[in-house]
């Protein structure tokens, strides 16, 4: 049996570097695919093409020591041995490719492990419900190597859509099935994504110690805006860390509660991802001069609304500009970035019908 599966990459609306410290998210899976092609072989060893970037990756499924940091395609057999759902003696041939720009804040990485773990399941006739492949998927990529990230991607990316997702309990739910009038922008610009969320989360753990409190969600602006930094107890960026928590968990939850009515504002979604993106960029310092002119160029071309995706320090940004998407695009295009004008899809599948990727 040859299958062939797509996954697709995914963008925040709310909740930048929320997940990872247990507070919930609103992303979005959209149109910009990874695709994966395969079948069976009559050998333990499995074979990955991967002509994107020029690599092909061979080992037995039963060597699943890693050779190089990250080594996802080996931790997601792992994995899926360990928890039973593929056999020790039988291998793998297939061929990857995307169109998910890596290393620009969409989650190419998520969206390998995504695919891959949902690929070898269905393969090998064990398909797995939506947050298996979530748990199963955070586990390669994150937990098997002590990352820092945490499960919103790989639970959007399995899911579809755009979702409110909670961690503490771990729960998705569907907002929205469309979201007109989304525009990436890509700045070109690579980031490295492990050194800033440790950066942030060891930062946002100084300050909940410093304030004795568990959990960022205990916790109120009030309760954050008049602290300073005091030498020796709580350096000005744990603060900052701290405070950006804060704010950007009440974002969160204000655009959960407009997203979940019937008619939502869009003008007053625009404003608040505008008041994200301020926080990320003020507190956290994780836009880039870029990026800031790219968010410029598309406010005056209509957008309601910008904030940088992904984990910053350069890679995308995205505009709400339902109605002005190709003003906005050509505006961003002008500062020499790359520009996608995106739909909201659904989560990992069977490829059963042509992928229409994003302009």
């Amino acid at each position: 049996m040859i299958l062939t599966m797509k996954a697709p990459g995914r963008i925040v609306l709310f909740g930048e570097h929320q997940d990872y410290l247990g507070l919930p998210v609103i992303p979005a899976a959209v149109n910009l695919f990874m695709t994966i092609t395969g079948g069976k072989t009559n050998s333990s060893q499995y074979h990955i093409e991967l002509p994107d970037i020029q690599d092909t990756q061979s080992f037995l499924a039963t060597n699943t020591s890693y050779k190089f940091p990250r080594d996802y395609l080996r931790s997601g057999v792992k994995v899926l041995l360990e928890n039973e759902i593929i056999p020790n003696d039988q291998g793998v041939s297939a061929r990857i490719t995307s169109n998910i720009p890596m290393q620009a804040g969409l989650s190419s990485s998520s969206a390998l492990c995504v695919i891959w773990i949902s690929f070898l399941a269905e393969l090998f006739d064990n398909p797995l419900s939506q947050m298996e492949i979530t748990r199963f998927a955070h586990q390669a990529e994150v937990l098997e190597f002590n990352e820092p990230g945490g499960m919103q991607d790989h639970m959007v990316i399995s899911h579809g859509y755009v979702n409110y997702e909670e961690f503490d309990p771990i729960r998705c739910t569907r907002l929205l099935t469309e979201l007109p009038g989304i525009v990436v922008g890509n700045s070109l610009e690579k980031k490295d994504t492990l050194n800033t969320l440790a950066t942030i989360k060891n930062g946002v753990r100084k300050g909940l110690e410093y304030l004795q409190a568990s959990k960022v969600r205990e916790l109120t602006i009030d309760d954050v805006k008049e602290l300073i930094p005091i030498e020796g107890q709580l350096d000005e960026f744990s603060l900052n860390a701290l405070k950006a928590a804060v704010i950007n968990f009440e974002l969160t939850r204000e655009a959960h509660l407009e997203f979940k009515k019937s008619t939502w504002d869009e003008e007053y979604i625009g404003t608040l991802m505008n008041r994200h993106h301020a926080s990320l960029r003020d507190h956290l310092n994780v836009s880039t001069s870029k990026i800031e002119v790219m968010i410029k160029a598309a406010m005056e071309a209509g957008a309601l609304g910008c904030k940088i995706t992904g984990s910053g320090n350069g890679g995308c940004m995205i505009a709400l500009c339902p109605g002005h998407e190709e003003e906005v695009s050509r505006s961003i295009q002008r500062k020499g970035a790359k520009v996608h004008i995106v739909k909201v899809v659904s989560g990992v599948s069977r490829v059963n019908e042509k992928i229409v990727e994003s302009k």
